[in-house]
């Protein structure tokens, strides 16, 4: 139950992050905005019951979430790093 909870309060610290940074490149915008779909299908499938699908389901959002913060960051050293 701890680990349940202090996963979920990483992935929304990782989403508020996630919100205050605008991604600059056009692909990784676009996969971006799939994965926040795919969250949220997730999260309508599970419908509010966090040990539903045997807790794959949180485990999938953990994971969905932290490949936003990983767009984030390539978007950023991107950014830093021009061609």
């Amino acid at each position: 139950m701890k680990k349940t909870v202090i996963t979920s309060l990483a992935a929304a610290l990782v989403t508020t992050i996630a919100v205050a940074y605008d991604i600059h490149h056009p692909n990784l915008k676009d996969a971006y905005a799939s994965i926040s779909d795919a969250i949220r299908h997730v999260e309508d499938a599970r419908g509010g019951t966090a040990g539903k699908f045997g807790g794959h389901a949180a485990k999938a959002l953990d994971h969905l979430k932290q490949a936003q913060q990983e767009i984030i960051e390539g978007d950023k050293w991107n950014a830093a790093h021009p061609q």
